[in-house]
């Protein structure tokens, strides 16, 4: 009978040991990385990504503002984007399809470069039902 030396046997349990140990931390790694996204992935990615977005929207609607008659709506219409744009609760709540009728409402109320009192009214309801 062909003895084994004692360092091949050693090779031996270091290599069950050592895929034992890989499975363990690779179990571990994606146990943690699933909870993470179940639990936490609004906080790390969601809602940075519809901050950056909202901001945007924010950017490009002031753009369009320029055009529009200066009057208290406008500046209350200002006002109402840029504190729903740093809401972040709200941001959270916020579905795309709220999102996108706030947009097109905004768009609406300064397609003829007057703003009235009840189209201000009418995003202020889209922003208080819809969104928050």
């Amino acid at each position: 009978m062909k003895e084994k030396k004692l360092s091949e046997i050693n090779e031996e349990y270091m290599k069950k040991g050592c895929f034992i140990t890989g499975i363990s931390v690779f179990t571990v790694l994606v146990g943690a990385t699933l909870y993470f996204i179940q639990n936490h992935y609004d906080d790390l990615i969601g809602t940075p990504g519809k901050k950056l977005l909202a901001g945007f929207v924010k950017n490009q609607l002031e753009k369009e503002l320029e055009v529009v008659t200066e009057s208290p709506e406008k500046a209350e219409l200002k006002k109402l984007i840029n504190d729903y744009s740093e809401n972040v609760e709200a941001l959270k709540k916020a579905k795309e399809e709220d999102i996108d009728k706030l947009i097109s409402t905004i768009e609406a109320a300064i397609s003829d470069s007057l703003i009235e009192k009840s189209e201000i009214e009418n995003i202020k309801k889209i922003i208080e039902t819809k969104l928050k």
